[in-house]
């Protein structure tokens, strides 16, 4: 007789592939056991319902990795030495765990992690806030990190997307944190004549 162990971790990949390619709302139970090779019934003997199906995939994921950028964030504001191994095992994190990542930043709408890219998001904001106003930032453009702050989520969802192996990802992520540093110091060297100029 087949472990119940078995029929869980299939059941647990089929639901990422089709969450992954449908997104939540989208995703369908009946082809999830089709692909898992179970029956409905055996879904329902582990999962509640579709929620309780893309909870028990995400819910771990999600707690660590706002943990991570939270720490991340901390060590950035505090001028911490150990801002650079943070970042790295964010980066580390995100890589290693690109489905769930990039299921709870891109196809979560419809549960109850819908809000979750803004929340992650929101933490990245207070670091890039806290720089911008350090390096004389105004109000008037404070917006323009809302901006960047959405192009650097967007930009880790479009990488955890692509076919890259761990150490492609790492390579990416690093070079997207420096052009994140020197687009940001670049930027704000040149912000009055800019803002205070014409373009």
């Amino acid at each position: 007789m087949e472990r119940e162990t078995d029929v869980k971790s299939r059941l647990i990949n089929a639901a990422k592939a089709e969450f992954l390619q449908n997104g939540y709302d989208k995703a369908s139970l009946r082809k999830i056991c089709k692909n898992a090779d179970v029956t409905t019934g055996a879904l329902y003997f582990f999962f509640k319902n579709k929620e309780d199906l893309f909870t028990n995939i995400v819910a771990e994921k999600a707690h660590r990795l706002m943990e991570l950028v939270k720490r991340q964030t901390q060590s950035e504001l505090n001028f911490s030495n150990n801002a650079g191994e943070h970042q790295r095992e964010l980066n580390e994190y995100l890589c290693s765990n690109k489905d769930e990542v990039q299921i709870l930043l891109d196809k979560s709408a419809g549960t109850r992690y819908q809000d979750f890219k803004n929340e992650y998001g929101r933490e990245i904001a207070r670091g890039f806030f806290a720089f911008y106003d350090k390096y004389g930032g105004t109000d008037e453009y404070r917006d323009i990190m809302k901006l960047i702050v959405k192009m650097r989520v967007q930009g880790y969802i479009e990488m955890l997307k692509g076919d890259y192996d761990m150490d492609k990802m790492m390579k990416f992520s690093a070079l997207m944190e420096v052009y994140g540093d020197h687009g940001f110091l670049g930027m704000m060297k040149q912000f009055n004549s800019i803002t205070k100029g014409s373009v």
